[in-house]
Parts: structure tokens; C-alpha cells; sequence
């Protein structure tokens, strides 16, 4: 019997508000198109709640026992990163992201590379990797980064796109093979400052930063684009299939 892959999902988060349903109640919960994605690519996707607002040493111990159990990890899009995690202040108030959900994926990023996981992080997911490997984010692209055209728009939504290049002799450019460079653009911050030990593979026409690899083991792989949108294109289920892959080769040692 085949033994797919589990790949573990960061989970995205609503506070506990007056709403009609679950009412006063936290909620977590993810984009039913990252489980769709990783199921038609071979996986199992596994949701990774948070473990809650503990000291770092118990945050860590947690993640460390969720990531042992899984095959491979996604970092999921959503809230901003919270400027404070990079160690500045948030310019608006709007952007102060989620603290707490910084907090556990660093966790599980960590644990991930400790156990020699492979890790896919989608946009917030791409940014995460690169604050937890010691680089910094724009707070806001449109407006503090000179020379930024508009990668977000709540109009536009997931319709937005542009072209990314890809470097040559990448395996990024080998997933995109003959298809479509054109990908979609919902992100209002970008990668400012580069982590050491991160490779930028990919860049959008204005020069920010659209993937990111780890160098050395386990893979990583970060993208600025929502994957899991963009389905019917063969490179971006490629993508998918490629940590499903990795992850199989992980849960056999």
C-alpha cells in the first residue's frame, strides 16, 4: 500500500469577534485550494494548529513534536508579517500583521529544517522564511520602495498578475519549463533586506524579489504568488508536485 506523503499546512486566523457564526470564538482555518493542491499532487494535507500564545521554549517544543509527525511543510499566505518580528516598528497601523502567527511559523520553520523537512512557503510563506533566516521586509512596497509598481489591489484581487523572470539553470525554471512566466501579484509588502543563506531565484519586471531558495538542505522554496490559484497551469501544480516529492522521499528515511 502507497503511504502518501503528509504534508503539514500553517493555518491562517480569525480573532474572537462578534459574528453571527462561532461567535466570540477564535478561529483557525485554510484556503481549501492549498489542500486541493497538495491532494492532487500525491499528499495529505494536514492542518497545524496553533499550539497558542506559550513562551518561545514551549512554542518550540510543540512545533518540533507537529513537524516530526509530517512529511513536509507549507507556510501558507495571509496577515502581514508584524514588523516587530524583523525588529522594526510598524509604520501604520494596519500593518502591525499577526505577532502571534509569527511566532508559531517561526517555530515550525525551524523545526522543519531541524528534521530535514521540505518547505513550500506562499507569499506571507515567502516572506516568513526570509525574516526567519534574518532578513526584513518593505512594511509597504507602493510606498516606501522607490520605483514599485502595484502588486496589490483589492479590486483586482487575484486577477492581478505580472511576468516574473526566472534565473537560468534554476530548478524553479525548470518547473516552469515552456509555461507561462505570468503569475499573480497580492502582496502590498515584498523581501527588503535578503537573508545570507537565502538565494533569490526570481524577480518581478520592478525588481522585487518573487522566489527565494535555501541553500543546502532541506528544500525550501519561497514564492511572492499564490501557487494554489493557478491550478490549471502545469508549472504551478509542478510546484506542488515537487515537495510532494521531496516529502516522499523524507517519510521513507
Amino acid at each position: 500500500m502507497i503511504r502518501h506523503p503528509l504534508i503539514g499546512v500553517s493555518p491562517n486566523a480569525f480573532p474572537a469577534e462578534d459574528r453571527r457564526f462561532y461567535k466570540n470564538k477564535p478561529l483557525e482555518y485554510g484556503d481549501a485550494s492549498i489542500a486541493t493542491a497538495v491532494r492532487a499532487a500525491g499528499g495529505l494535507p494536514l492542518m497545524l494548529y496553533r499550539a497558542g500564545t506559550e513562551g518561545a521554549e514551549a512554542l518550540a517544543a510543540q512545533a518540533d513534536a507537529m513537524v516530526a509527525r509530517v512529511d513536509g511543510l507549507v507556510l501558507t499566505g495571509g496577515a502581514d508579517i508584524s514588523p516587530g518580528t524583523y525588529g522594526e516598528e510598524a509604520l501604520d497601523p494596519a500593518w502591525r500583521g499577526d505577532p502571534d502567527r509569527d511566532r508559531w511559523e517561526m517555530a515550525l520553520y525551524r523545526a522543519a529544517v531541524a528534521h530535514q523537512r521540505p518547505v513550500l512557503g506562499v507569499c506571507r510563506g515567502a516572506q516568513l522564511i526570509n525574516v526567519a533566516e534574518g532578513g526584513s521586509l518593505w512594511q509597504d512596497l507602493a510606498t516606501l520602495r522607490d520605483g514599485s509598481k502595484v502588486h496589490r489591489s483589492q479590486e483586482l484581487y487575484d486577477s492581478l498578475s505580472h511576468d516574473v523572470a526566472v534565473e537560468a539553470g534554476t530548478e524553479l525554471e525548470a518547473l516552469f519549463g515552456d509555461d507561462s512566466h505570468h503569475v499573480n501579484s497580492v502582496h502590498h509588502q515584498g523581501l527588503k533586506a535578503v537573508a545570507p543563506s537565502l538565494r533569490v531565484i526570481a524577480h518581478s519586471p520592478d525588481g522585487v524579489p518573487e522566489a527565494v531558495v535555501r541553500e543546502g538542505e532541506p528544500w525550501v522554496l519561497g514564492v511572492q504568488w499564490h501557487p494554489e490559484w493557478m491550478q490549471d497551469r502545469p508549472a504551478q501544480r509542478r510546484i506542488f508536485e515537487r515537495l510532494v516529492e521531496l516529502a516522499q522521499s523524507s517519510a521513507q528515511r
